[in-house]
């Protein structure tokens, strides 16, 4: 039969390991900080923005231009992120890194029915995130009819540097680290409640093994132990000068 906690006992439970349950929570904040701000490395972005537009026969713009120029940002997504833009990026700029590092620096992002559509690059250093970012879209650009006979791509926006880092998040980390180390105090504690198998009160000795109460102990402080020694050390040497005075 599973044995059900009331509300007053998980009360019980918290308010005997209160100072538990702190000391973990803390501990887990103090871990969180002591990631965000001395391991983890702050990452910096920088977007440019490039737009998508046809040449047009006449001045009137066709819904059907539009959704053909939507549609090829899927497919210059893909290009952008190829070795074939990636290698002449990394080669103009002399970087130490493969084409496989670049793309992972790089996403691209579009909004719905936009012929905009974002060039984002993230790296620990926000200046050569920019350049990355610079780089990569007029390589993209001046490559694009020599790859698809098009020449329909123009930057409408530069990358600038920003030193205001997009990660880590220090509230957030902060607050991820006071949540695990709290329910990790509260799990600790239920656990150390259900290993501990000591008798705490008499009505589970009457009610659950059904054995007669004969009596408790009484639980004395240091001050009443004290006290207690010392009437036992008077009371012996009064009892020593009463035998010594009848000899």
């Amino acid at each position: 039969m599973e044995k059900e906690i009331t509300v007053f006992e998980l009360f019980n439970i918290f308010k005997k390991r209160f100072v538990l349950i702190m000391n973990m929570t803390i501990i887990g904040l103090v871990l969180a900080a002591g990631y965000t701000f001395f391991v983890a490395t702050p990452q910096y972005s920088a977007t440019s923005q490039l737009l998508v537009n046809r040449s047009q026969e006449t001045e009137v713009i066709q819904r059907s231009d539009i959704d053909t120029n939507v549609q090829l940002i899927n497919t210059y997504s893909d290009i952008i992120r190829n070795p074939i833009i990636l290698e002449p990026v990394i080669e103009e700029i002399g970087m130490e890194q493969s084409t496989g590092q670049l793309r992972n620096k790089i996403s691209v992002t579009t909004s719905e029915n936009s012929q905009v559509f974002s060039l984002q690059v993230t790296d620990d250093n926000p200046y050569e995130a920019a350049e990355i970012a610079n780089t990569t879209s007029n390589v993209f650009r001046d490559n694009l009819n020599s790859i698809m006979n098009v020449d329909n791509v123009t930057i409408i926006s530069e990358a600038v540097a920003d030193t205001n880092p997009v990660s880590p998040n220090n509230t957030l980390n902060m607050v991820i680290g006071i949540f695990v180390g709290g329910m990790l105090g509260v799990a600790v504690a239920f656990t150390l409640e259900i290993l501990d198998t000591t008798v705490k009160e008499d009505k589970f000795i009457v009610d659950e093994l059904g054995w007669n109460n004969l009596g408790a102990i009484s639980r004395m402080s240091t001050d009443e132990l004290n006290s207690d020694s010392d009437n036992i050390s008077r009371k012996t040497k009064t009892e020593n000068r009463t035998s010594r005075s009848r000899v």
